[in-house]
């Protein structure tokens, strides 16, 4: 039950966790460049995971106190997932790397901890897996030639990402249109919104104009503070209103609030506690990894799935998050993108900074 998943460029190998045993992690220590242990948030909250602090944002790293072979790390994997774990029986850092993954798998985000999830999934198993990027003899990351060879070799499936998005989009939908209605507004002008019901919440489309095959695009994640409140700690409002407008001098767009975006997916209290921490002398990202969260919990499946729902083929998004730009390329869409930059000030400069440096916001801000 093992499986290479690629997306074209790199490749990962992967497997339920639960069917982690002593070759199939020794598989992933000759071969990969560390061994990731994949699981949805709710799931590394439910085992007293987020106590520990995540590296470089993404990883949490746990192990055995006695950091053994190969066997002693499957077997610890196999009782972590299952909740077997003590608190006293987890060494940090470690060197099996949790990460946190989105429990819709590739509808929700199309990356390789989703795709590795699913592909436990669709095997009937459990919402973890483990999984490691594939190296070449030189201990490079493998191309997808060097990939091939390796599965063929080992006798091992191969499965591209877009595959188990294409599968996962014939049989299933995590949004639903539940109602679309007139919208006038005091500065923007009148659009359709349209409602969706979907994992995150109930959120809303602004649709302007019939033809939606090539059209501005803005994915807005909500931000209470900066949205209704003005907050000058950020650059959210004023990106919302840039958006609203562009969408109205053209005549046509869509605008999509993404409800459970608060914070980059922490939630508002959770915000507003990294407001304090700020205040205190942390950054934005830091802020974040001091409550134990990742730096940035968001994902783009679900907007994609709402663009195409509404007919949109070809993007002209409006952002400066790299993230979103590849996670609607992974889903088909023909993406352009228009920078959305608003002039930083006193108040927020040092969070731009932050965003361009740690998260790689493309931003152009002097030092």
């Amino acid at each position: 039950m093992v499986a290479l998943i690629h997306n074209g460029k790199r490749a990962v190998i992967a497997y339920p966790a639960e069917k982690a045993d002593q070759e199939r992690v020794n598989l992933l220590m000759k071969n990969c460049d560390r061994i990731i242990l994949a699981m949805p948030w709710k799931s590394i909250v439910a085992l007293g995971l987020n106590r520990f602090k995540f590296m470089n944002g993404r990883y949490i790293p746990v192990d055995h106190p006695d950091n053994g072979g190969a066997g002693r790390k499957a077997e610890f994997i196999r009782k972590l997932v299952k909740g077997e774990i003590k608190n006293g029986e987890i060494t940090y850092p470690g060197s099996i790397f949790v990460e946190e993954v989105k429990d819709g798998g590739v509808l929700e985000r199309p990356s390789f901890g989703e795709a590795s999830l699913d592909f436990a999934r669709l095997n009937g198993y459990s919402g973890f897996a483990v999984y490691g990027f594939l190296l070449n003899q030189e201990g490079e990351y493998a191309s997808l030639e060097c990939a091939r060879k390796f599965a063929e070799k080992e006798k091992m499936e191969i499965i591209s990402i877009q595959t188990i998005i294409s599968r996962r989009l014939r049989e299933e939908k995590l949004v639903r249109r539940a109602v679309s209605a007139i919208l006038p507004t005091k500065f923007y002008g009148t659009f359709r919104a349209v409602g969706y019901s979907t994992p995150l919440g109930e959120i809303v489309a602004l649709v302007r104009g019939d033809d939606l095959k090539d059209v501005p695009v803005r994915i807005h994640s909500e931000c209470l503070t900066g949205d209704i409140f003005h907050s000058l700690r950020c650059d959210c409002g004023e990106q919302l209103e840039k958006a609203l407008k562009k969408i109205d001098r053209e005549n046509r767009g869509v605008l999509i609030y993404m409800k459970g975006h608060e914070g980059r997916g922490i939630g508002l209290l959770n915000k507003l506690m990294a407001y304090k921490l700020q205040e205190d002398g942390k950054d934005t990202v830091e802020a974040n990894l001091e409550l134990g969260f990742p730096s940035d919990m968001r994902s783009y499946g679900i907007a994609a799935q709402i663009l195409l729902d509404l007919g949109v083929k070809r993007v002209r998004l409006m952002t400066n998050n790299p993230e979103k730009i590849e996670e609607l390329k992974a889903y088909g869409f023909d993406v352009i993108r228009e920078p959305i930059e608003v002039e930083p000030h006193n108040e927020n400069l040092e969070y731009l900074k932050t965003k361009k440096e740690k998260l790689g916001h493309m931003l152009c801000i002097n030092d």
